[in-house]
């Protein structure tokens, strides 16, 4: 079966060729045209109960939630009540870090664009209490400080629920139920819930897993709902028709039913550039991703939780959004070709891949070794001009051990990498080196995985 992203003529035919190509049982996509919205639904939404996907089933969407976080926290900045550069602990007194540094000077901007430096794939799971984040953070002090705060971008769910507890401190409630007053509800997002016995009432696809690393096949995901714990980096579960209010509402001057809910210089600030991403994006703002694709600005995040992989992308300057939901842990590959489509075929815009380019044996082997991070072992080698990526991993939430098919990259510079072909097409990594010159870390689905080995 080819890798190659065809070019379908029909939204339709787009839809159907991914998911047949990457073997995705349940899709639904939204778009956004100038205030015109229209919703459909592909697949089943689950295999076992061969149940149809409508255009409102509800999927989980990940971290796409960390930008309604980053909405309510800015929500928070335009009242006075929260100061994006004051240090956290000045929120959260107790909060205790195993860096004295980093504790001092964390601020909420690191969190909110992955530059805190802290360990980011925390999963524990505190109860479904009201206190769950609270608990959370009490054992912050026992996340590994990568790298000083500000240093580097690196991919932090950690940061998020920092983020999230710093919000529950400041107004006095929950995180989720300030979420719902201040966000859901004055942008009328009825379909938009924290909670599986919240969506269970609803149209609403399960996730799905690969039956083995690199196989068609898959099977329902029986972990569905996340720790509580996780609901400001990525719990939010939701339709896109909710997906294109949020973005709708991200492209307007923050005035919903006559009222302000966000000003129009807080939105532009948020698709601002705060940091370069390093290969996970171009750059990042305030909870976004931020690309340029054919010279045009495009505004976007993903998620993925366990059997979902879900999509939002905004192009502000042509009123254009497209949200694009999956049950499927191959779903990225089938969201990645879906969007590149509706962006040539609606916009004219064509997604380019940077070329690769050739190096001798000698400079790939100067970042070749293992490279370890928490769940995950990483080795790199070099394979006919390429580097081969040979990765162990367990899951941060259910704990399964797998060992993935291997990967190839092609150096795009001495110290960047791209994929050319199969589910990971496009995905791009790079190696940091320290001051010896020796690899120090490298950056792998944007998280940091320390050199370890030659």
């Amino acid at each position: 079966m080819s890798n190659e992203l065809t070019r379908p003529g029909t939204l339709d035919e787009a839809v159907r060729d991914a998911m047949t190509r990457w073997s995705v049982p349940g899709i639904a996509v939204g778009i956004l045209r100038d205030g015109a919205v229209e919703t459909h639904g592909y697949g089943v939404a689950s295999l076992e109960t061969g149940f149809p996907v409508r255009p409102d089933t509800l999927f989980q969407i990940g971290s796409i939630s960390k930008v309604y976080t980053a909405t309510l926290a800015m929500q928070l900045v335009e009242e006075g009540k929260l100061s994006l550069d004051t240090p956290v602990i000045e929120y959260l007194p107790d909060l205790k870090l195993a860096d004295a540094d980093a504790q001092r000077t964390i601020t909420m901007r690191h969190l909110l664009t992955h530059t805190s430096g802290l360990e980011g794939d925390r999963f524990d799971d505190y109860g479904n209490g009201d206190d769950a984040l609270a608990k959370a953070i009490a054992e912050f002090h026992t996340l590994r400080q990568w790298t000083a705060p500000g240093e580097l971008w690196t991919y932090c769910n950690s940061g998020f629920y920092l983020a999230g507890r710093v919000i529950e401190q400041i107004l006095g409630q929950t995180f989720e139920q300030a979420m719902r007053e201040r966000v859901f509800q004055p942008l009328g997002m009825e379909h938009s819930f924290f909670f599986a016995y919240e969506a269970i009432v609803y149209p609403v696809a399960v996730g799905h897993t690969q039956v083995a690393p690199g196989s068609a096949e898959h099977k329902v995901a029986r972990l569905y709902p996340l720790p509580r714990v996780v609901n400001a980096a990525g719990g939010i579960i939701a339709n896109v028709a909710d997906l294109l209010r949020f973005a709708a509402f991200h492209m307007s001057d923050g005035t919903v039913g006559g009222k302000q809910v966000l000003t129009a210089e807080s939105i532009a600030a948020m698709q601002e550039q705060q940091v370069k991403a390093g290969n996970f994006a171009e750059a990042y703002g305030i909870g976004w991703s931020l690309h340029t694709v054919d010279g045009v600005k495009v505004v976007s995040h993903g998620g993925s939780t366990n059997g979902f992989q879900a999509q939002l992308a905004l192009v502000p300057s042509r009123r254009f959004a497209i949200a694009i939901l999956t049950n499927a842990d191959r779903g990225a590959a089938a969201h990645r070709d879906i969007q590149r489509w509706a962006l040539e075929h609606e916009l004219g815009l064509r997604h380019a891949d940077p070329e690769p380019i050739t190096l001798p044996a000698e400079v790939l082997e100067r970042v070749t070794g293992t490279y370890k991070r928490p769940h995950s072992t990483i080795t790199l080698s070099v394979d006919e001009g390429r580097l081969k990526a040979e990765i162990q991993m367990s899951s941060p939430l259910t704990g399964e051990t797998e060992t993935l098919p291997p990967l190839y990259m092609s150096p795009i510079s001495e110290q960047e990498f791209i994929i050319t072909e199969g589910e990971y097409r496009g995905m791009r990594t790079d190696v940091i080196l320290g001051d010896n010159g020796k690899p120090r870390f490298l950056r792998f689905s944007g998280r940091l995985a320390e050199y370890v080995q030659d």
